[in-house]
């Protein structure tokens, strides 16, 4: 089993066939590996996937705001956080304000769709027992 602790994140913005932001570990400072098995009389007991990372720290408190007019109701330097869906690993929606969202990595998804060409965000957040955070992502200019 495998202990780490997320340092820093990196953000970006993705089109393929929905829009998405990503918010993920970019470095991880500490990783601390433990061998866990035992065995007790004459059989022995499997334990935890030793191949499993588990992290001591997680990624909350998540802000997301349009640098450029993203439609008319949210223009230039609005909050998104309510447009935005959170899924989880299996593809499930989280159904949870993101500001309460408090994970190793975040993925989301917006619920509606950009009137305007230009696209770019500014998230802030939180590395629990580490540092805030406030990053850009990439641009993208639509066609």
């Amino acid at each position: 089993m495998t202990y780490e602790t997320i340092k820093s994140v990196n953000v970006s913005l993705n089109l393929g066939n929905e829009l998405r932001i990503s918010i993920v570990p970019d470095s991880i400072f500490e990783s601390k590996e433990i061998a866990q098995s035992y065995s007790l009389i004459s059989g022995a007991y499997a334990m935890e996937n030793p191949n499993q990372i588990i992290y001591t720290n997680a990624i909350d408190s998540i802000n997301i705001f349009t640098i450029y007019d993203f439609n008319e109701e949210y223009p230039a330097g609005s909050n998104v956080n309510d447009i935005l869906r959170s899924f989880d690993v299996r593809g499930d929606i989280i159904d949870k304000n993101i500001n309460e969202l408090s994970s190793e990595y975040h993925i989301f998804k917006f619920t509606t769709k950009p009137q305007f060409d230009s696209l770019r965000f500014e998230v802030s957040g939180r590395i629990t027992n580490e540092q805030n955070f406030n990053l850009t992502t990439n641009l993208i200019v639509l066609e």
